[in-house]
């Protein structure tokens, strides 16, 4: 099946979702890596995440480092292709305790992603579409931590028909072998 999902995102929506479904989003994503991982545990437990931090429950989170272009007081995307996210796998599950987020967004699934029962839902961008992102992305928002580098920055995006995405892990099943 083919959906077209509105974020935030809620647990019973993911309910009609099978493993191999197409999925396009539209919304604001966020894009975190390795750095942007560590330190949103880092200030969670000290009690400092920043504001722009609390409000994402039903957010997806999309696993890249962007190019990004500064023009005329503004952000451009310029390409932002998939990371592969095993990159992210001890650090995954307590960023989604902590943001709430619904969906991770990424190549190459993940193990240990905890799931079950709705928990999080893994959907699989395909490698090497880095150059056609900038066409599904609308406008940049917001960036926050650039100071880890612009691939590493949180950028939240707005995006309209963002995909296709393959449902590769929910509620427990994977199509990736462990």
């Amino acid at each position: 099946m083919k959906y077209n999902l509105n974020l935030p995102i809620k647990k019973e929506d993911l309910k009609n979702l099978k493993l191999k479904d197409i999925v396009f989003l539209n919304g604001i994503i966020i894009t975190a890596r390795d750095q942007a991982h560590k330190r949103i545990i880092e200030l969670s437990k000290k009690g400092k995440l920043p504001e722009e931090l609390k409000n994402l429950q039903g957010l997806a989170i999309y696993h890249c480092g962007p190019i990004i272009k500064e023009c005329e007081n503004r952000y451009i995307l310029i390409s932002g292709g998939p990371t592969t996210s095993q990159r992210m796998n001890f650090l995954q599950n307590d960023v989604v305790d902590i943001l709430k987020i619904k969906l991770i967004i990424g190549k190459g699934g993940m193990k240990n992603l905890r799931t079950e029962n709705y928990h999080v839902t893994y959907l699989s961008f395909t490698g090497g579409c880095g150059a056609i992102i900038n066409k599904k992305v609308k406008e940049i928002t917001k960036v926050i931590w650039k100071d880890l580098g612009l691939c590493e920055a949180i950028w939240f995006l707005k995006v309209e028909n963002f995909g296709p995405l393959i449902v590769t892990q929910l509620d427990g099943k994977s199509m990736y072998a462990n």
